[in-house]
Order: structure tokens, then C-alpha cells, then sequence
């Protein structure tokens, strides 16, 4: 039984068409494949020809094939109207604020820095230091008894002497007690979105942060 890989040659002899025609493809088109099958079914061995199931089994292998290609420029184009989707939504970020897991805010020199911290059980005290850039204590408070939840608080930027301090990055650290032992407290900074950034490849977002730098889009916990 001859097969469309065994007659590949009798094409280029027998049609004047496929002999005079050039391309750069080497992918084989609907039309290429339905003269293949002409050729095969009249190039057949009459004592031993094609049995329908190998017919049926070459037609579906080259309609899922067919199939194929055509989902993958499908999911292609459902993929970029995605990204864009996404791009446009979180645009509508700029200039507002989100709130991201880290200990480092930025101080504008102007407006607050706020924090927040989650309280896992009830506390007794809780207190919060501010260390500037370069590791040195600025500033401490002290917030008293807590219930467990979330703990929002700001910190004016000036110095445990009152001093105003200038723009720049501040950690914050918070700690409690709990059976006697000390404790540090997750925190988060609330920070403003300057802009957007998206990688067309993979699809993810970046969020540049005022003073802080690129986060990815899946480090915001809340947005306000």
C-alpha cells in the first residue's frame, strides 16, 4: 500500500504544477494534502489497495493538525486581547494608592506614611519603630493594647525629637509580646502607583511604585 510519504516524489512528476511552483513554506497546506490523496488513491496497488480505515485515520490526522493550528492563532489573539484588557484595568491604578506586603514604605516629605499591621491575637502592646535607610532608629511609638485584626497607623515623618526628616525610604518594624516572648508583626506599606508596565511575553504586570520601585501586580493585598 502506497502512503502520502511514498508518493511525495510521484507529485513532483506527475504534476506539471507542483514541479514549476517554488515556496519557502515546508508546511503542508489543505490543497497540497487533497493532491496527495488524489495521487495515493490512483498510485494504489490494485491487489493490496487502501483500506478505508487508513484513509479516515490520514483525513483525521490532517484536520487535527489543521485544527490545531487554527486553535493556537485563536488562543494567540484571545491572549493579547487579555493582556490588553488587563493593561487597561490596571491603568486605572495611577496616582492611587495600594497597599503591598513589605516593611519599607517611602516618606514624601509631605503627606504621611501609613502602615498596617496584622495583629494575630490580642496583645497587651504593641509597639512600632521607624529606621531610616541606612538602619539608623528614628523613631519609635508605642500604640498600647490591641485587638487582633488589622492595625492601621501613620507615621508623620518627623523624628522621635520632632524634627521634620527629609523624603526617602523608612522600614518599619512592629512587635509585641505574646506568653512572654517577643514577637514581630507582619506589615504592610500603602504606596502610591505612578505607573504601569506589562510583558507582552508572559503577561505579567509590573506596578512602579512612587520612591519604591517595580512590585509585581500579584504583590497587592488592597486598593484604595
Amino acid at each position: 500500500m502506497t502512503s502520502i510519504s511514498d508518493i511525495a516524489s510521484i507529485v513532483n512528476s506527475t504534476s506539471s504544477s507542483a514541479a514549476n511552483e517554488t515556496t519557502d513554506s515546508n508546511e503542508l497546506g489543505q490543497e497540497d494534502f487533497l493532491e496527495l490523496l488524489t495521487v495515493q488513491l490512483q498510485n494504489q496497488d490494485p491487489f493490496e489497495p487502501m483500506d478505508n480505515g487508513d484513509f479516515i485515520a490520514q483525513m483525521a490526522s490532517f484536520s487535527t493538525a489543521s485544527g490545531i493550528g487554527e486553535l493556537q492563532e485563536s488562543f494567540s489573539d484571545f491572549a493579547a486581547s487579555i493582556n490588553n484588557n488587563q493593561l487597561l484595568q490596571y491603568s486605572s491604578l495611577i496616582d492611587r494608592e495600594v497597599l503591598i506586603n513589605s516593611n519599607t514604605g517611602y516618606y514624601d516629605g509631605s503627606n504621611e506614611m501609613t502602615a498596617s499591621i496584622n495583629v494575630p491575637a490580642t496583645s497587651s502592646s504593641l509597639s512600632v519603630s521607624i529606621y531610616s535607610s541606612n538602619g539608623a532608629l528614628v523613631d519609635s511609638m508605642e500604640l498600647g493594647p490591641q485587638a487582633s485584626g488589622d492595625l492601621t497607623f501613620s507615621w508623620d515623618g518627623t523624628n522621635s525629637d520632632g524634627n521634620q526628616l527629609a523624603p526617602g525610604q523608612y522600614r518599619i518594624t512592629a512587635e509585641t509580646t505574646y506568653a512572654g516572648t517577643v514577637t514581630a508583626l507582619d506589615t504592610n506599606i500603602l504606596a502610591k502607583v505612578e505607573s504601569v508596565n506589562m510583558n507582552s511575553s508572559s503577561g505579567t504586570t509590573t506596578l512602579n511604585l512612587q520612591g519604591l520601585g517595580s512590585i509585581s501586580s500579584t504583590s497587592i493585598t488592597e486598593v484604595r
